[in-house]
């Protein structure tokens, strides 16, 4: 029930924000004159910058040799509605919002959660989806926790550039300390499996995809926070078709599947 409640809120608010200009900035041209979303439409692509570490959201897929999740599926539909291609590229996401500032890419998509301080420098899109975060430890560890403070007493692992890394040093934990930072998502499960960390913080869906491969378990998580994609401030014609894509993934229903086939 808790998920349908979320679900509906993320509905009400898609079409309100489409409706009222919500996380739409005001017009800034170009340096070339032209929007982004004229410039993708001629080009016949749009550049779509994740982190390829972090299933069920974006994945690569060796076998197959292409990068899956939920995020390329909600990726593609916005593509087909503008009639283009997706230009995919694999970056540490640390450094998925310098790529989308300078240009390389127009758009971002990896699962990365709304804050204040990432629209300041960037447009994000409409909540696409919310997820809490999960303290995961190896099933056999002993360790229990009532609130993040506690985590502090112990070697604790996440993914660098997170909000979840944000949150543990402002409780007080130092990077390369009592917080040891991972560039990509496998790798931090992997140290926490053998027992380099005490604990990994990391978006519940994670902990799910991972707990396939190793026996782990979540000992606390937070409530739901909005995930958003991002694209650069000035281009509201973009930022439109991506919030339109969205709201319609809820109104027509194909995200639920998309939901069901990634998440279970």
């Amino acid at each position: 029930m808790k998920r349908e409640f979320a679900v509906l809120g993320i509905v009400i608010a898609l079409g309100v924000g489409l409706l009222g200009g919500w996380f739409i900035p005001s017009p800034i041209t170009t340096p070339e004159g032209t929007s982004l979303l004229s410039q993708i439409k001629s080009r016949g692509t749009i550049k779509v910058g994740t982190s390829a570490d972090y299933p069920p959201f974006e994945n690569y897929n060796v076998t197959l040799d292409l990068i899956e999740g939920f995020d390329v599926d909600v990726t593609e539909m916005i593509g087909d509605a503008i009639n283009v291609t997706i230009e995919w590229s694999d970056i540490p996401f640390d450094s998925l919002i310098g790529a989308c500032l300078s240009g390389e890419i127009d758009m971002i998509a990896a699962a990365m959660t709304y804050n204040e301080q990432r629209a300041q420098q960037l447009a994000p899109s409409s909540t696409y989806i919310t997820v809490s975060q999960a303290v995961v430890v190896k099933q056999t560890s002993s360790l229990t926790i009532t609130h993040l403070n506690n985590l502090t007493s112990y070697i604790v692992g996440v993914q660098s550039g997170t909000v979840m890394q944000d949150e543990l040093v402002a409780l007080g934990m130092t990077v390369g300390v009592d917080l040891i930072t991972f560039a990509r998502a496998d790798l931090l499960m992997a140290d926490l499996d053998i027992g380099g960390i005490d604990a990994a913080y990391v978006d519940e869906p994670i902990f799910t995809a991972f707990n396939q491969t190793y026996a782990l378990k979540i000992i606390f998580s937070t409530p739901s926070e909005p995930l958003a994609l991002w694209t650069r401030h000035g281009e509201p014609e973009l930022l439109y078709e991506i919030n339109n894509v969205i709201l319609d993934g809820y109104q027509s229903g194909w995200i639920y599947s998309m939901i069901t086939t990634w998440f279970g």
